[in-house]
């Protein structure tokens, strides 16, 4: 197992953003040769996938990986052999108050699943320290350094609260690492009106309010319409998509540093942005290929990217294939870090009887109900939506939407919208006029 030391770590975090680009861009290539030589020798099944690339290591010579196939052959993908998918999964069952590390020396998380097919990962502790210098050192830099601490400031957060969610199991181990300061933590559900939030939010008062894109900027304006009475330190946006237009929304509101950070699972901190909405590429640690959907460079928008993370020698994410859009833009500072554009899809807000509500609602149902493949919802007045969709051929289209609808009614009149009904339709999906993709929601309450 590779490992260092957290000042080691930091030190190189440090000295990363010191180098011109063409310098880091040097490293960057002889982290990749190292990481190579290693996998191959230590992971069966990098050593079969790299079997004709020769000593002169280069980063287009090595094949691309997906999801799929690396899932296939977990046990032959990990470096050691002592490790397996079986052993992953019972370490990530454990009791929350279990702060064991798996075999004595990793960590493990696992992806949401959203696909239904959620993506374990291992990460050791050269990983962990290098991408917790990159978070103190560059996301967090010039803020207090206990400010996220509860037994010092007052932290809500906005996010699923399913059991199955990395994010919420998280909270959880929060909670148990600080006993003595669970009355200084809330986890509010990215499920719920926002009218609802709000009151629990004025409630609790936090100092740190973290979540998705969605539903800060929604909260930003009942913070703006003064209906949202909290003073904060900090706002904090992760997992979603966060525009210029949402980041300048949220700055203003609520008069404080707003900070976002594009990470993932599997390829750990890539971008992040501070007292800006630039996102700045991670560069010297995570390699990130913009790429057409046959896998060639490009330089616009991309149909995916290519991630590898220099620093996971446990469970390596070399030239891994992710369907996020981006377009990364050189800096005319030599020494600064690349911006990186993000292109995704952004995630909008509507109202079902009296209620406000983000779509995140119908994603985090419809994404994983078997035998679904695209959908849409579509506003038919004030209290109807009708859900359209795309179904796996070998499905029956009427069972599988109608099993999705009668699943979001019962969600909507759980959570404070009695009067919501929710039909479906066969028909074809509304397109975008514009083009693009396929909106997640179409408002048809003034008619077709």
């Amino acid at each position: 197992m590779k490992t260092i030391s957290y000042t080691e770590a930091v030190d190189l975090v440090k000295r990363g953003e010191t180098l011109t680009h063409s310098e880091r861009l040097k490293i960057q290539n002889e982290r990749l040769k190292a990481l190579v030589n290693y996998v191959r020798e230590k992971s069966p099944y990098f050593k079969e996938l790299y079997a004709e690339v020769g000593e002169e290591i280069s980063l287009e010579q090595l094949p691309p990986t997906e999801k799929k196939t690396l899932l296939e052959n977990y046990d032959n993908w990990v470096t050691d052999r002592d490790l397996n998918k079986e052993k992953v999964l019972e370490y990530l069952g454990r009791d929350i108050h279990d702060n064991s590390l798996l075999l004595g020396k990793y960590t493990a998380l696992k992806t949401s699943g959203s696909t239904g097919n959620p993506l374990v990962m291992v990460r050791d502790d050269y990983h962990n320290k290098i991408h917790g210098a990159l978070v103190n050192e560059r996301l967090m830099r010039d803020l207090d350094p206990q400010i996220l601490n509860p037994s010092k400031y007052k932290i809500a957060t906005v996010i699923h609260t399913s059991p199955g969610a990395s994010s919420y199991n998280g909270y959880l181990r929060a909670l148990a690492a600080f006993p003595d300061y669970t009355h200084n933590m809330m986890a509010l559900s990215v499920l719920e009106d926002i009218e609802t939030i709000v009151e629990k939010l004025n409630e609790f008062k936090p100092d740190v309010l973290t979540g998705y894109a969605s539903s800060l900027i929604l909260l930003a304006r009942e913070k703006k319409e003064g209906r949202l009475k909290i003073d904060l330190k900090l706002v904090c946006n992760s997992a979603e998509l966060l525009t210029e237009e949402g980041y300048h929304q949220l700055s203003e509101a609520f008069g404080c540093r707003v900070i976002n950070n594009y990470c993932m699972t599997e390829g750990g901190e890539i971008a992040m942005a501070n007292g800006s909405h630039a996102m700045l590429l991670n560069e010297d640690w995570v390699i990130v290929e913009p790429v057409d959907a046959d896998l060639n460079p490009i330089s616009e928008f991309s149909d995916g990217i290519l991630i590898t993370d220099l620093s996971n020698y446990v469970q390596p994410i070399i030239r891994y294939h992710v369907g996020d859009r981006v377009r990364i833009l050189p800096s005319t500072d030599e020494t600064a870090l690349p911006e990186l554009k993000i292109a995704g899809r952004t995630f909008s807000s509507f109202t079902l009887g009296g209620k406000t509500y983000t779509t995140v609602a119908i994603v985090t149902k419809a994404e994983v109900w078997p035998g679904l493949l695209n959908y849409q919802v579509v506003q038919r007045d004030d209290h109807t939506l009708e859900l359209r969709g795309v179904v796996n051929a070998s499905e029956d289209a009427d069972s599988v939407l109608k099993g999705l609808a009668e699943a979001l009614e019962g969600y909507f009149h759980e959570n404070g919208c009695e009067s919501a009904k929710i039909t479906y339709s066969t028909e074809p999906m509304v397109h975008n006029e514009k083009g693009g993709k396929i909106p997640l929601y179409v408002d048809k309450r003034n008619g077709d």
